[in-house]
Formats: structure tokens, sequence, C-alpha cells
């Protein structure tokens, strides 16, 4: 119902603005017609008035030149009745001889209208044309006469008339053709509109029902083009949704691998460590030192063993998004104090120092086991790459976030190695050709802790060392 709304809104003005438009524009040009119409008949008049007055002046001359002289006056005042013209005569120094005008002109400016012969002045019938011609056989006397210039042109009343009738007939028409083709044009438009709109429909998934084409003009171009894109799109639609179902069955048959493969691993694993176990308490008997030796490293082998497989299996779900947190109040100096305990078995044998400083108490609301999971894989990379020197776990807090740092003396991690370590199965140089592991620790770290709400900061100095920064807020959803 709102789109429908919407679209009688945006309908009504085209209709109304289409037609308007034309009769606008109809008017304005009939009014330009016009008004160039009414200046062309005012041009007219005022030649048709300038060549009255010289006509008027050498008939009149020729007239008066055989006339005797006391006939003269009659004459001009005869002429000037029939003609509707002032009519004068003047002789050579401007005085007026003969005067049939309403008002003959000072001596001063009949000079300079004989000077001048032809032109436009003003006089007590208002704007004129005047000409001004020697009498023949005497060239010092002049006839002067004066012809009104109409102040509205003859014919212009007929032109607007016409011109009137003339327009409304074809703007009416016009108007009825643009509002008809509007109004069509608006019906094809809302018609499609309305159509694409009923795409998003459940019951026409995936891609929506194509359009019926109505029409052979643009909207019917329109109409088959968005035809053919909802085509392609179905057609992509499809391909997409056969791909991701592949994919996932490909993630349920890797899961449902990989917990087949880390049950078969587990069982025999498990027992290797717990018959290494048993021979290092020497509950059969003692141990000779060169046995000793070989049991611990199958034991530590078949723990490092087990540890591949825990990670493999925790990023397995958190690829899957399968992976679950169980949030309880812990105590991360509890949690970091036991895990610098138990390290003391990574750094035997090397000349490194593991402590930790910081509160005395730091709860967070974590996954416990999630929490111990991240502190532990930072703890065991920095005592694997720390040959010498200190690994040194701090916890501090602020108002909002608990802060758990782990820092070494180790050699540092190169600038452009700092964005690939926390990439899936991305090791450095040193560690790809020295150290064994699978590259996921810190992914796994880096997503636990996202998932936490928190953050790992790095900050390293080569040949100086690396510190880890784990910012995880005080409250489940903070910063």
């Amino acid at each position: 119902m709102v789109s429908r709304g919407t679209d009688r809104r945006g309908a009504w003005p085209l209709v109304v603005i289409a037609p308007l438009f034309v009769a606008l524009v109809g008017i304005a040009v009939a009014v330009a017609i016009g008004a160039l119409g009414v200046a062309q008949l005012a041009d007219e008049a005022i030649d048709h008035a300038s060549v009255r007055a010289a006509w008027t002046s050498a008939l009149l001359g020729e007239r008066l030149s055989v006339l005797a002289p006391a006939l003269r006056l009659e004459a001009v005042q005869l002429a000037a009745r029939r003609t509707g013209a002032e009519i004068l005569v003047a002789g050579e120094p401007g005085d007026v001889v003969l005067d049939a005008t309403l008002g003959a002109p000072d001596t001063a400016h009949l000079r300079e209208l004989i000077a001048a012969r032809d032109g436009e002045v003003s006089t007590l019938m208002g704007r004129t044309r005047f000409a001004a011609r020697a009498l023949p056989g005497d060239p010092h006397a002049f006839v002067v006469s004066f012809v009104r210039v109409p102040r509205a042109p003859e014919g212009a009343p007929a032109l607007i008339q016409a011109l009137f009738a003339l327009t409304t007939l074809l703007v009416g028409v016009a108007t009825v053709v643009a509002y008809a083709v509007a109004r069509d044009a608006q019906m094809d438009i809302s018609y499609v509109t309305r159509r694409v709109s009923d795409m998003a429909v459940v019951r026409s998934e995936p891609s929506g029902e194509p359009v019926p084409v109505r029409t052979i003009d643009e909207v019917g171009v329109l109409t088959s083009a968005l035809n053919e894109l909802v085509g392609r799109f179905a057609e992509a639609e499809l391909g997409y949704r056969r791909d991701l179902e592949r994919a996932r069955a490909a993630d349920r048959d890797r899961a449902e691998f990989l917990a087949a493969v880390s049950h078969e691993l587990r069982t025999p694993l498990n027992a290797v460590l717990g018959f290494s176990d048993v021979l290092l308490s020497e509950v059969d008997g003692p141990l000779s030192p060169d046995a000793r030796e070989e049991i611990e490293q199958i034991r530590q082998s078949g723990a490092h063993l087990s540890d591949l497989v825990s990670d493999i299996l925790d990023f397995s779900a958190l690829e899957g998004g399968r992976l679950v947190l169980h949030r309880a109040p812990v105590d991360l100096v509890a949690v970091a104090r036991e895990l610098v305990r138990e390290s003391a078995v990574l750094a035997r044998g090397k000349d490194v120092a593991v402590r930790l400083v910081g509160d005395a108490t730091l709860v967070v609301g974590v996954d416990p086991k999630r929490a111990r999971q991240i502190i532990g894989n930072l703890l065991g990379n920095a005592i694997k790459f720390t040959v010498k020197g200190e690994v040194v776990v701090a916890l501090s807090h602020d108002d909002a976030c608990a802060m758990i740092d782990v820092s070494d003396t180790g050699p540092g991690i190169h600038p452009s190695e700092r964005t690939s370590i926390f990439e899936e199965y991305g090791q450095t140089p040193a560690e790809r050709g020295k150290r064994r592991g699978t590259g996921l620790g810190l992914t796994i770290a880096r997503r636990l802790t996202a998932m936490h709400g928190g953050r790992i900061e790095l900050a390293s100095e080569v040949g100086r060392g690396s510190r880890f920064r784990v910012v995880l807020p005080l409250k489940p959803g903070g910063p």
C-alpha cells in the first residue's frame, strides 16, 4: 500500500506538468509572434505616414504652382481636410505663408524641418511624420505636410484576434495530446514499477516474475532490458545457491572428517601420553638417565601432536561458526599464574625467565577455557621464540578494559610480517624454517579475542623483542 501511494504521488505531477508545459510554450510562442506582428505593423504604419506626407507635399505643390495666389489658401485647407493632415506653406526664411495646421511651429523649428526635408515630429495631433517639398517654379517656397502616425497600427486588432483564435485551437489540441501521451506513459511506468515492486514478494523468489511487455516504445525497451537483467540475476542466484550448497556440504564433510580423525588420533595419543607418564613415574621400576630422556622426548612429541590436533579442531569450529562462548567471572591473574607455572616445561633448557607482574586479581566475564587458550597461545609463542632473556606476563586494567601484555626479548617481528602472522597458517620465515607448528595459534587467539569483543595489539622492534597486548572489555559487549 505504501509503494502504490507513493506511485500515485509520483504520477500526478507528470500528467499535469506535461500539458501545462505544452500550453505555456504555445502561449509564449503566440505572444512572441503577436509582438513581432504588431511591431511589423507599427513599422509599416510609420512608413505609410511618411509616404503620405511626401506625396501630399509633392502633389499639393504641383497644384499650387498653377493656381492664382488668391486661391492657394483655399486649396491648402481643402487638401488638409481631405487627407487629414496638417499643411503649411513657408518661405525660405521660415515665415509661414499659408497655414492649415492646429498650430504652426516657430520660425527656427520650421527652418530645421525644411532643412531636414523628412522625419518625425510631435505636433498637437500627436506623433507625426513630416515632409517638406519645394514649390515648383518658386524654389524659395516650401510645402510642409504633417501626417499623424496612428497609435494602434491598422490591422493589429484583427491580427491579435486571429492569433488568439489560432493559439486557443492549437494549444488546446496540443495540450490534450500531451495529456493523453503523458497519461499513457505514466500508466506504463506505473505498471512496470508495480511489477518490479512485486518481485520482492516471497512467492516470486528467487528472482521475481518477468514483466510483460505491453508497448514497443522506450518503456517497452526498458521492460525488455529489465526482464533480461532479471533472467541473468536468476541464473546467477541459482549458481550461487548451488555453489553455497556445495560449500556447506564440503564444510560438513570436513567437520565430520576432522571429528573422526581427531577421535582416531586422540585415542592412541592419550595412550602414548598416559604410558609415558606411567614410565616417568617409575612405577614399574627405576629408569636410567638415557631411558628417561627418551621417554620425555616421546611425551613431548605426543603433547605437541595433541596441541596440533586441538588447534586444527578449534580453527575448524571457528570457521564453521560452531564455537560458542560460555562466559563466567574469571580471575585472569589466577589463570595467568597457572600458565606461567606450567610454562616452566617449555622454558626448560633455555636461559629464559618467565614471570608474572601486575594486579593481584582481575575478574572479567569471559569463557574460562578460551581465556586460558588466548593467554597460553601468546605465552607459548613468546617462549618458543625467545632464546635468552625473559618473558613477562603483565595484567592491568582501566575503567572499561582489562589488558594482558605478553612481552619477550626474542628476535622481534619485521614490519612487513606483522599482519601475516595473524592470518591462517601464517608464519614468519624463521618460524617456518626452524620451528614446528600449524601457524594457527595467533589466528585462534585473535578470533577468540574478537568473539569476546576485544582486540590484540602488537608492538615489536627487530632484535629487541615483541609485546602482544590483549584488550578485553570488563563488561560483555563493551569496547
